[in-house]
């Protein structure tokens, strides 16, 4: 009994042992390579898609740490920084509003963007994962059903 887990791909059949489970048809070979081609690639897109939405949200919280910290606005790299920020913050200039804060109402609208970029990307990138499909590494045998 020990020795059969030891060896997964050997069975045991009324006191012998196969050498191997039979081979899979070419057909079927080539299909199980290529969706795994097919999920390899598909993952190195969610990676891809995980990857900018989390620049994007850090792009997002370095401007605004750079606005509420004071940075000169002179600097170069400050405001390409900031002006990228506010571009990817479009959508959310104004949700709210501290009259009298503009500190305030600046870190809560961008923080809100850098979220929704952060949890909209993983969840994009979480869907194009599950949606790739499984099949064979081309190193291990594919064994017929």
């Amino acid at each position: 009994m020990a020795n059969a887990l030891r060896q997964p791909y050997r069975r045991r059949a009324a006191g012998r042992v196969d050498e191997a489970p039979p081979r899979a048809s070419r057909t079927r070979t080539a299909t199980a390579r290529g969706a795994w081609a097919v999920g390899s690639v598909m993952l190195a897109i969610a990676r891809l898609v995980r990857l900018v939405a989390t620049v994007v949200a850090l792009v997002i919280v370095v401007g605004g740490a750079l606005f509420l910290l004071g940075a000169n606005q002179s600097n170069t790299i400050v405001h390409d920084i900031h002006t990228a920020a506010s571009w990817l913050v479009g959508p959310f200039k104004n949700v709210f509003s501290f009259s009298g804060h503009p500190k305030t109402t600046l870190a809560a609208n961008w923080g809100l963007a850098a979220l929704v970029w952060l949890l909209v990307g993983h969840l994009i990138a979480s869907l194009i994962a599950r949606l790739a499909p499984r099949g064979v590494h081309p190193a291990r045998p594919v064994v017929a059903d």
